[in-house]
């Protein structure tokens, strides 16, 4: 419950040597038990939608209240690989965000940054643990990319130690050599794998399995093998032309680009065959080198196209021209390329949505180039693998358990995608945690896979009404006119006080009221709600809906026998902050505010940030007084702006008024808590 800032988890273990584990091990292990298995509820829908279950929320609220390093120990709990995922990450969690419901989705993905850039430059970077072993069985990791190092950071949060084999010269996979520099800079991924590294996994780079080391000799030496080799080859075309010298593929291509290798000579008219997100690196690459035009072609109809539409949009404001629906025919040139023959594609699935697609062969043209590259999938590379096993279908792919995670020979496991095929890095991080967990158990590790959590509902129409629009706040990011002149990383990041107020249009979902058995039935709780959260039958109170309720903390403060507390943030968390911040520095003057404001209403006094003040009950005021508390401050938003909840002012107002009567009453002078409306709250700007 709260806000308590986790340490990075690992999964549901039960180790059978508990006393080799050193204290923030063992913290660890019980923080995500009981985070991620430990009980059915329902979870806010982001969370559930994130393959690796991140609580975004809990870590947007740290962005909100200025608290970055601690935003990232949170983020750090789940992803091993919070500043590259801060970047790159398809967040499906805002897909799922109901904030959307009502204008648009929280920017989840650009706060992960946020914690991470913001942690990072108040040099607040947050130190990898070194976990005891708890066994001495070890592990080989065929791959450095996401699956591999998401599953060697767990392996040792679970005390299994790893060694991951990288054929080339540096680690990071697909992320090093596919990603380029402008969306991933690779001193960031250079420093989430040195974290990695500083947990006591081992990286063994330019090192290829079967070239430098035999697959058999590895599976002889160690007590389990993941392949995690992603996808490392990229696949041609079967039309005429496509030998020409002036044809690329679409990896050998990134792979030059991101070392810094040289680079066959582009032309002035580049073609890039694809409509996925690789296609669109490899178009927005060959803009920077070449200078020239740049066209797309793909099959798909442009909402269609596989690429995500933020990348999409990306491409087109540098200036790369897509032609959709449009299949390469043949590849032009005697000798040289001199365009590209295309023809009509009339659908791209069958009736049964899959890839089948239709041509009209005699509807051709012709797109003038003198280059062309083809950027249409990708396959795996297994010709390490030994004719022994593990075996591969007659597609060439591994043959693979997806429950377990294991293929046809004993103790080689799999993960990422050279078995999901092409997707997200961070779902690719999901394979790998699955897989740790899978080996950790097959060497003897007493482990659980977590249950998967399930999403609250909607938000009903009435409560939709009730929630205060205001817009998302934008990535800034370098003008294309600038930015296709070089590799320099294109997003900016958000600034501080534009992040607090993305922060605050969270709506805190599944964080709210919960009520105990000490209930009396008074249903005080359902006349104040504006929300219509608690639900009464003809016994009392029957339950607080978890679907409405925005976690006000109206219902909270009004409770006569304290049988409401908030998930966000109990009153017992509320009381110990004011009263930490009762300090002899302070001299007793304490204020309590918005964490969403940047302004302060009394600079002198201690603060205690708070999500609104509508939670201060009277109980609370005056028992910052029995602290020590020489004079209270109160921040609260203007009459006409309830901020982030209906009603929020008014409540701040009346427990104000309560507390001061109540002081009145014992002799004490009401003035010892003043009331003070934020003239600047920067989260208005999210009305504006």
């Amino acid at each position: 419950m709260g806000v308590p800032v986790g340490v990075p988890a690992g999964v549901p273990v039960k180790p059978t040597t508990e006393s080799r584990m050193d204290f923030n091990q063992k913290t660890v292990l019980r923080s995500f038990s009981r985070r991620a298995a430990g009980d059915a509820g329902l979870r806010p829908p982001c969370m559930v939608a994130c393959p690796i279950h991140t609580d975004a929320q809990r870590y947007i609220q740290l962005v909100a209240a200025g608290r970055p390093a601690e935003a990232l120990a949170v983020v750090r709990e789940t992803n091993p690989l919070p500043q590259v995922i801060g970047r790159i990450c398809a967040h499906p969690c805002e897909d799922a965000c109901r904030r959307g419901e009502v204008d648009e989705p929280i920017a989840i993905c650009n706060l992960k940054r946020v914690a991470s850039d913001g942690a990072g430059a108040a040099g607040l970077g947050y130190e990898p643990p070194r976990p005891a072993l708890t066994t001495d069985k070890k592990v080989a990791i065929i791959g450095s990319g996401p699956s591999g190092l998401g599953a060697a950071h767990d392996l040792a949060l679970m005390g299994v130690g790893s060694v991951i084999f990288e054929r080339q010269p540096e680690a990071g996979g697909f992320l090093r050599t596919g990603i380029l520099s402008y969306r991933l800079p690779k001193e960031i991924l250079d420093e989430d794998i040195e974290y990695i590294r500083g947990m006591g996994v081992e990286i063994r780079t330019g090192v290829a399995v079967g070239r430098d080391v035999d697959f058999d000799d590895l599976a002889e030496e160690f007590d389990a093998v993941l392949i995690a080799v992603g996808l490392s080859l990229s696949r041609s075309l079967p039309i005429l032309g496509a030998d020409l010298p002036q044809v690329l593929l679409a990896v050998p291509f990134l792979e030059a680009v991101n070392a810094g290798r040289e680079v066959p000579e582009l032309g002035q008219e580049v073609i890039v065959i694809g409509g996925g997100n690789v296609a669109i690196d490899v178009a927005r690459s060959a803009r920077r080198l070449s200078g020239g035009k740049v066209t797309m072609v793909c099959l798909e109809a442009d909402y269609e196209m596989p690429a995500h539409g933020w990348e999409i949009e990306d491409a087109r404001v540098e200036g790369i021209d897509i032609i959709c629906s449009q299949g390469p025919n043949a590849v032009l040139g005697d000798g040289r390329v001199e365009g590209l023959q295309v023809k009509k594609c009339e659908s791209v699935f069958d009736e049964r949505g899959r890839f089948a697609p239709t041509f009209c062969e005699t509807e051709l043209s012709t797109i003038p180039g003198d280059t062309v590259i083809i950027a249409i999938g990708q396959a795996s590379d297994m010709s390490f693998l030994p004719e022994g096993g593990p075996g591969l279908d007659g597609r060439g792919i591994l043959i693979f358990d997806r429950e377990r995670c294991t293929t046809t020979r004993p103790g080689v496991f799999a993960s990422g995608e050279v078995v999901t095929g092409p997707g997200a890095a961070v779902s690719a991080l999901a394979g790998g945690k699955r897989a740790a967990i899978a080996i950790a158990r097959y060497l003897g590790v007493d482990v659980d896979f977590p249950e998967e959590p399930a999403a609250i509902g909607s938000l009903p129409e009435d409560v939709k009404e009730k929630i205060r629009s205001g817009p998302r706040r934008k990535m800034p990011a370098r003008p294309a006119a600038e930015r296709i002149n070089d590799f320099g990383e294109v997003e900016l990041g958000l600034a501080e006080v534009d992040a607090r107020c993305e922060a605050s249009r969270c709506l805190l979902c599944e964080r709210g009221a919960r009520f105990s058995d000490k209930c009396i039935s008074c249903l005080t709780c359902v006349r104040v709600c504006p929300y219509g959260a608690p639900r009464a039958d003809g016994d009392g109170l029957a339950a607080i809906d978890p679907d409405r309720c925005q976690a006000c903390g109206i219902c909270f403060t009004q409770c006569p026998v304290k049988a409401i507390d908030l998930e966000m943030i109990s009153e017992e968390e509320l009381a110990a902050a004011i009263a930490a911040a009762v300090a002899p520095a302070s001299g007793g003057e304490v204020e309590l505010g918005c964490w969403y404001s940047q302004s302060r209403v009394a600079s002198a006094a201690a603060f205690v940030p708070l999500p609104c003040t509508s939670r201060l009950s009277v109980r609370l005021l005056l028992g910052a007084f029995e602290n020590g508390a020489k004079k209270l401050y109160v921040g609260v938003c203007s009459e006409d702006d309830d901020g982030h909840f209906v009603h929020g002012h008014r409540q701040t107002r009346a427990a104000v008024a309560e507390a001061r009567q109540a002081l009145e009453e014992i002799g004490m002078d009401p003035e010892l808590i003043e009331l003070r409306v934020e003239p600047e709250l920067k989260c208005k700007a999210k009305t504006t």
